[in-house]
């Protein structure tokens, strides 16, 4: 199984060059912080039109909703991501080569992302700005202006990673030996969504797939501290990305 953990813990900015790095990293792809917890990983969510049909998902296994719904999102191209836990947010539209939106981290500022290609684009608020420049010891963002650099560029690649792109190139499948159940048929934000739950030592993680229309992953709510909860809509949407206008200044080596 891959897992693409979306950590909170890892969201907030630290104040030496190493940890400022590590801990901007949104997503610790193919990660083992599932098996910890003897489960899957984070997903997706989608909307249907209120006249859409039963899809009849919920007749499946716990193994083949999971791996439906995430093959489901993957194959919409697009869909738009928010995710939340105590104070870090971020709202984006992202594709497998783009992804445009915002991250705050919380008491760290905020800063708006661009990614199209192999192009990643960064304008932080001056609260983040001014954290990130004393943690690297030099001036990775100035107020006002993009930062631009690649995925080659570590400190760029540390933001792009809260775009969770790796949700379109490689979907996450459950093992057989997960430790997931199927739980009843609900209402998850005015739509009809079947859970699947995974809970172990007092903690839980449920994936919600829609019973409706496609079946796409449309929540995911944790109480897991390492792990945000998760909304996404909107799928097929375009996502918009463009080179940024305005001062740009390429991102420092880190």
């Amino acid at each position: 199984m891959k897992t693409h953990i979306m950590s909170a813990r890892h969201a907030a900015v630290a104040l030496t060059c190493a940890v400022a790095l590590g801990s901007l990293t949104a997503c610790n792809g193919d990660s083992d912080a599932a098996k910890s917890a003897a489960g899957s990983t984070p997903s997706k969510g989608a909307e249907a039109s209120p006249a859409a049909k039963p899809n009849g998902i919920d007749k499946l296994s716990v193994k083949e909703i999971y791996n439906t719904g995430m093959k489901t999102n993957a194959t919409a191209g697009s869909f738009r991501e928010k995710m939340e836990r105590d104070g870090n947010e971020s709202d984006l539209r992202l594709s497998a080569t783009e992804c445009v939106g915002t991250v705050e981290i919380s008491e760290k500022g905020s800063f708006e992302i661009i990614r199209k290609g192999n192009d990643i684009w960064a304008k932080a608020d001056s609260t983040f700005a001014k954290g990130m420049n004393s943690a690297l010891g030099k001036t990775a963002f100035s107020t006002g202006k993009w930062t631009h650099g690649t995925p080659g560029n570590a400190l760029m690649a540390k933001l792009v990673s809260w775009c969770h792109q790796e949700q379109f190139t490689a979907p996450d499948t459950l093992d057989a030996g997960s430790k997931a159940t199927k739980g009843k048929v609900t209402t998850v934000d005015g739509q009809q969504a079947i859970p699947v739950v995974l809970a172990e030592k007092g903690e839980s993680v449920t994936w919600y797939v829609a019973t409706t229309g496609k079946p796409y992953f449309i929540k995911v709510d944790s109480t897991r501290d390492d792990m945000q909860d998760r909304t996404n809509s909107d799928f097929g949407g375009s996502v918009g990305a463009k080179a940024p206008a305005g001062p740009v200044v390429e991102a420092p080596t880190v």
